[in-house]
């Protein structure tokens, strides 16, 4: 009988520690049950040998399992945050809590869960890692040890055997993420193709229009540009997509940049190279610079190309004289190679004349380009040739609507002499009709007088007669004696 004991004995043994192993720790079942004690099921075995062994039990250990984790590992300040929290033990009490970059820790939240809850939460301003921590307790039913009195006929004692106990389990969880600043920055230059730097150039962007201008150096920079959540993560750093574009004034147009902009680290050396413009395309001014002409005081005014008429002479022909209407001005010029520049500065809505001097049949282009008020004018250019023997003289006319170029034609001189002429004549037959002939009348006194003067002086001499002769007294004279 204790030989078949013994054989029952080492199989419960050898079960329980199979049991053991199969088993996954933590997926314990809840219960607020009172400890049930359990029917022995196995006591001493008395060998053959007569020896007295103590039995060996197996007992599981318990503790609770949970787990925590967020939808994403990266998040933006301010971004919402979801966490997700599970236990397999009903009835746990948890309590959430975040260890802040800032140093400071933060209870999120306190519930009770039978499997899974879902919270958000928002990422703090201070960019940095939070440490989020999961603290869950709860009553389970475990194996433990039991004890009971066990008699075979007249010998007692007591043995141990697996049994469920009611206890308290604690169980821990805890999940890094990283929360970035959402403030990043965009920099970057403007230069022409010469790689001068090109000052208070229009820098925008697309998703926000947004706008800054380039300092005297051509610099530029966006410093409080901010990630939309909208981002991709590329090597773990949230980023987002942006087209930045720049234009001046005086210089041709360029599409906008698609540039990756990520947080904390910004977008850097998004740079632009604009060609002047400020004439036709087959005349570029990125070798002219204001600098270089000390003898101008107001150049740094204009190193802009706002509110300037620029005037360029292209040929063996001389400017002679230039005019605003019908009065002469002297601003400031430049020799380009072949070229001449003239600058008008504080423009004016009017009509301006350039006198040329060169030899007859002399072939000269002209340019004309402006900004007024803001106004960028598409630039105008017109070729022509020395027809007189003095010159040429273009007409420079600029309005609202635009510019343009006009040359002037020298009108011939019998084209002058013959309207004199006319305008003599025709005055001359005016004033013979508006007198009603009296006109011819006056000649005709006038002759008469002449007439009367030469018959008088005649009468004179024969008065007079000859010498010592006495003249005889008239008809009348003797009567009235």
């Amino acid at each position: 009988m204790r030989f078949i004991l013994l054989i029952l004995a080492g199989t419960l043994v050898l079960g329980l520690f199979t049991i053991g192993s199969v088993v996954v720790p933590c997926q314990v079942t809840a219960s607020n049950f009172q400890v049930k004690e359990a029917i022995p099921i196995f006591t001493n075995a008395t060998l053959s040998n007569e020896e007295t062994i103590q039995s060996k039990i197996a007992l599981q250990t318990s503790y609770l399992s949970l787990s925590l984790r967020t939808d994403k590992p990266v998040y933006l300040a301010g971004e919402t945050v979801n966490i997700t929290v599970s236990t397999s033990v009903v009835n746990t009490y948890v309590r959430v809590l975040a260890q802040l970059p800032s140093g400071l820790q933060e209870t999120i939240a306190n519930f009770t869960t039978s499997g899974t809850y879902t919270f958000s939460w928002s990422a703090p301003s201070t960019p940095g890692q939070v440490r989020f921590t999961c603290e869950g307790q709860a009553v389970v039913e475990v194996w433990g040890s039991c004890v009971s009195y066990v008699c075979v006929a007249s010998d007692c004692w007591f043995e141990t055997y697996p049994c469920l106990q009611a206890t308290t389990v604690t169980g821990n969880a805890s999940y890094d993420i990283r929360v970035f600043s959402r403030a990043a920055s965009i920099s970057g230059r403007v230069t022409d193709t010469n790689q001068n730097p090109i000052s208070m150039a229009t820098v925008y962007l697309a998703s926000t229009m947004q706008s800054t201008t380039t300092n005297n150096d051509g610099f530029y920079e966006f410093i409080s540009y901010q990630l939309g959540n909208n981002y991709t993560l590329i090597n773990q750093i949230p980023t987002v997509t942006e087209t930045v574009s720049a234009d001046a004034i005086a210089c041709e147009p360029q599409p906008g940049k698609s540039v990756q902009v990520q947080a904390e680290r910004g977008a850097s050396e998004v740079n632009f190279t604009l060609r002047r413009s400020f004439y036709p395309p087959d005349i570029d001014l990125s070798d002219f610079t204001f600098d270089a002409f000390p003898g101008w005081p107001e150049a740094k005014e204009y190193s802009t190309w706002q509110n300037i008429v620029g005037i360029t002479i292209d040929g063996p022909v001389e400017p002679r004289k230039l005019l605003f209407g019908s009065k002469e001005i002297s601003p400031p010029w430049f020799n380009m190679d072949n070229k001449k520049l003239y600058l008008i500065t504080k423009p004016e809505f009017g009509r301006y004349f350039i006198e040329l001097q060169g030899a007859q049949n002399t072939d000269y282009t002209v340019a004309a380009a402006t900004t007024l008020n803001n106004q960028y004018f598409e630039p105008v250019t017109m070729s022509g040739r020395i027809e007189g023997q003095s010159g040429q003289r273009i007409r420079l006319m600029l309005n609202q609507n635009g510019m343009e170029l006009k040359s002037i034609k020298p009108f011939p001189l019998i084209l002058v002499i013959i309207p004199a002429v006319v305008g003599v004549i025709g005055g001359l037959v005016a004033a013979y009709f508006l007198t009603g002939g009296k006109f011819r009348g006056l000649k005709l006194q006038k002759r008469k007088g002449a007439a009367k003067g030469k018959a008088q002086q005649k009468t004179g001499k024969e008065g007079r007669g000859k010498k010592g002769e006495k003249k005889k007294p008239s008809k009348s004279t003797r009567k009235g004696r």
